[in-house]
């Protein structure tokens, strides 16, 4: 019977007798009084109509019935009756659980309140046998939410919604799970994070989680962090943020306050290739936090292989900036490939020392270093560096002198008698310097000149030029060999002097000289700057219009100026694969008075050195691996570049090689491919992402070596941003001043469940009433057609028509 009178109602949503509460509503009502009003007055036109009609009272009586029963219909279906079915619509409120996934918290803590720690201990569920001080931060928070069955996330969403984030520089949404759901899916997705974040954003954090949750309601944020940020973004206006919306945030106290002193040592910076017999020196950057007063470690140079220990440094690291650089000095008396280590003692209280270590790898050569030295006359710097060169046992050498007689045997260990004419007889040397040549004299055709361009640029060897008082490099203007010169050649000058020189000067070092090998005057880098500053002075210079671009001044005049500034007087720079160097003085010689030929033979030697390129010696010719940078942060990628020197090797490759990135146990880390940067070019460049942090090497793994030379490699160290390991210590009280602020509550890890428990729920209630119309249904339409077919029938059996 429900069921048909459901269907003659027309209802689709509603279910008489098992929905309620039910009402019925008029969508057109009229007032009551109008009702009544139009109710009597048709009851009285009814009834003065039927008066008239003849017949029985019974019969007038029942036909102004029905008459007013089919106005009543009509007057109802103009109203429009509706059965209602009140109900409302929940609207659930969830809580925001934000974990803190940056590098510290993956840091273990010393804790020194015996309280807390117990706390803590209780809290992560850890067992006797396990020592607290060697759990992370986030491995006690993941126990600590699983313990007991993850009794603290049931608690958690026992009447919220749940969602997981994590953060560091950035937010990440991690699952989403309803109330009363199984909490294993929490557990499971916070087992799987990685705290590996550069940066912690922990302002920026918590904005996003509430711009995220839009109009839905917010019941509160579990801000789970060391209240540590590396950003500068302004907390109190995301704290003003949650007050407003009446979000509580709870922080999960984790991390230790006490400072925790960590000391790093790296990177280390060396020249690639030394030779036997050669001072090396190691440069190490010691970086130390949680220092509240300066302290002095000893910085340990060894033999990686062989543990030897070859030279002991002392350093001082003050708490700011907690930084020291320290150089040690070893002469390595054998050729090969070494790897040296340098370590420091790990502090005490210190608990990660896998840090405290850093190694870089040298080559050491006893190959002889070729040079080749041409020199217009014997002036005095020809002299003393022809000289130096013939005392150096890893150098050969040969000289040409152009204004010798013909019957004047030239010079060095491997004479000539004139310069070279092919290819071949030029790449017998590594380095060519000139002195105060005119390339223009008809002894260096243009030939050559191309020639030995390409020795520098494609060959990658080094060339020097040593400015005279005739014509370099005022004669170089014009030439193709001017490209080899790292500064700008001023047209206006010839270099010669109409006045006797008697005004000396000292020249000024730029950082980069002070830094450069070249002045390295002492074993001792202390010394050097005292051996300096006891030079004689100068006198000559040649005059120029200033380095060009990308060229590095090593040092300038201390008055004279150009157009760009400074006198450029010692200048280096780079011609394609080669380098190259510029003196604008030939006064270097004076600097033997007082000291002999010590310091003149040290200064040209480094010249020269500094000039090799480590590919030209005991290495791949063909071609060069490059990275853009050696100390890359974690995350950035690398940018590698091969460049091919040997036209046939090149012709050989497609438009990309393959590369591989090798760790330092020579063990694969990575694969990734370098593409031809453009058609007919020699280079390519590739770009990965390393996957851990360490040192690798990066070398062209298609390319087959050739017997008894080394693969060209890149070295490259991936390094964590100091940014998270400058502040290890937690900030409880930035924690609690969020949890205050916002009507929240700092929370223990033994207190997770009883604090979980009493989050209240926000649910929020609105009205979803269900309508169904009556007013067109079938029922409505039968009444009609029944009362008004009565009516008919009666009246024709009443005989009233």
């Amino acid at each position: 019977m429900t069921s048909l009178l459901e269907w003659l109602l027309d209802l689709e949503q509603i279910r008489i007798g098992r929905d309620a509460p039910l009402s019925l509503r008029w969508e057109h009502g009229w007032p009551a009084w109008a009702l009544l009003a139009a109710g009597i007055a048709t009851m009285l036109i009814i009834g003065t109509i039927y008066r008239r009609e003849r017949g029985s009272v019974v019969r007038r009586v029942s036909l102004a019935a029905i008459r007013c029963g089919l106005v009543a219909v009509v007057v109802a279906v103009l109203c429009r009756p509706t059965l209602v079915l009140q109900q409302n619509r929940v609207e659930p409120s969830h809580i925001a659980l934000l974990i803190d996934a940056s590098a510290s918290m993956a840091a273990q803590d010393v804790y020194v309140d015996e309280a807390t720690a117990a706390a803590i201990t209780a809290g992560a569920g850890l067992s006797p046998d396990e020592n607290l001080a060697e759990q992370t931060r986030i491995k006690l928070l993941t126990r600590a939410f699983a313990r007991d069955d993850a009794a603290a996330l049931r608690a958690l969403i026992a009447r919220n919604d749940a969602a997981m984030y994590t953060f560091a520089a950035n937010v990440r949404s991690e699952v989403f799970i309803d109330e009363g759901a199984d909490a294993q899916l929490l557990v499971d997705a916070m087992a799987a994070i990685i705290p590996d974040g550069a940066r912690t954003d922990l302002a920026g954090a918590i904005r996003a989680v509430i711009d995220r949750a839009g109009d839905r309601r917010l019941a509160a944020i579990v801000l789970v962090s060391d209240g540590r940020s590396t950003e500068s973004a302004d907390l109190s206006a995301v704290i003003d943020a949650a007050r407003n919306r009446q979000i509580p945030i709870i922080p999960v106290m984790i991390g230790s306050p006490v400072p925790r002193r960590s000391i790093r040592v790296g990177p280390l910076r060396a020249q690639q290739t030394v030779f036997a017999g050669d001072l090396l020196a190691i440069e190490a950057r010691i970086a130390a936090v949680g220092l509240t007063e300066p302290m002095e470690v000893a910085a340990v140079l060894l033999d990686d292989r062989s543990g030897v220990v070859l030279s002991t440094e002392m350093v001082t690291i003050d708490p700011e900036p907690g930084i020291a650089v320290v150089e040690l000095r070893t002469k390595p008396t054998r050729a090969g490939d070494f790897r040296y280590r340098v370590q420091v003692a790990p502090l005490p209280g210190e608990l990660q020392t896998d840090d405290n270590v850093d190694r870089i790898d040298v080559t050491v050569l006893e190959d002889q270093l070729h040079v080749l030295y041409v020199e217009g006359y014997p002036r005095f710097e020809y002299r003393y560096l022809k000289n130096a060169l013939l005392r150096e046992r890893t150098m050969s050498f040969s000289v040409l002198l152009l204004e010798a007689d013909p019957q004047f045997v030239q010079e060095g260990t491997d004479p000539i008698r004139r310069f070279p004419e092919t290819p071949e007889e030029l790449n017998r040397y590594d380095v060519v310097v000139m002195g105060d040549v005119d390339p223009r004299a008809g002894w260096l055709s243009e030939s050559q000149m191309i020639m030995l361009l390409d020795f520098v640029g494609h060959e990658g060897g080094g060339f020097a030029l040593i400015a005279g008082a005739r014509s370099a490099p005022y004669r170089f203007l014009g030439t193709p060999l001017e490209k080899l010169i790292p500064v700008r050649i001023d047209p206006a000058e010839s270099g010669r002097s109409s006045r006797a020189l008697t005004t000396g000067y000292r020249p000024l070092l730029t950082p980069e000289g002070r830094a450069s090998r070249i002045f390295r005057l002492d074993e001792d880098v202390s010394k050097t700057q005292e051996r300096y500053d006891a030079l004689p002075d100068l006198y000559w210079f040649a005059r120029t219009a200033g380095p060009k671009p990308g060229a590095t001044v090593l040092a300038e005049h201390p008055t004279a100026v150009n157009i760009s500034g400074p006198m450029p007087l010692m200048v280096a720079g780079r011609y394609g694969a080669g380098k190259v160097f510029f003196q604008a003085t030939d006064d270097i010689w004076r600097w033997r008075r007082h000291s002999g030929e010590l310091l003149v033979d040290t200064y040209w030697i480094q010249v020269v050195r500094s000039l090799m390129q480590t590919q030209r010696v005991a290495r791949d010719r063909r071609y060069a691996v490059r990275c853009d940078r050696r100390e890359y942060p974690f995350g950035t990628p690398i940018r590698a570049e091969v460049e091919f020197f040997d036209p046939d090797l090149l012709a050989e490759q497609g438009d990309e090689i393959d590369l591989v990135l090798s760790d330092a146990d020579d063990l694969l880390a990575a694969r990734f491919e370098a593409q031809r940067i453009g058609p007919g070019s020699t280079r390519f460049e590739g770009l990965l992402i390393p996957p851990r942090v360490g040192r690798f090497s990066v070398k062209a793994a298609s390319i087959a070596p050739r017997p008894g030379e080394r693969t060209p490699s890149a070295l490259v160290r991936i390094e964590r941003p100091m940014l998270e390991a400058k502040r290890l210590d937690a900030d409880y009280e930035t924690m609690q001043r969020i949890a205050e602020s916002t009507g929240g509550s700092a929370v223990r890890l033994d207190e997770l469940a009883e604090v979980f428990a009493r989050i209240q729920p926000r649910r929020r209630e609105t009205p979803d009433d269900v309508t169904e119309p009556l007013w067109d249904s079938k029922l409505v339409l039968l009444v009609f057609v029944l009362m008004i077919s009565m009516e008919w029938i009666l009246r024709k059996a009443f005989g009233m028509m």
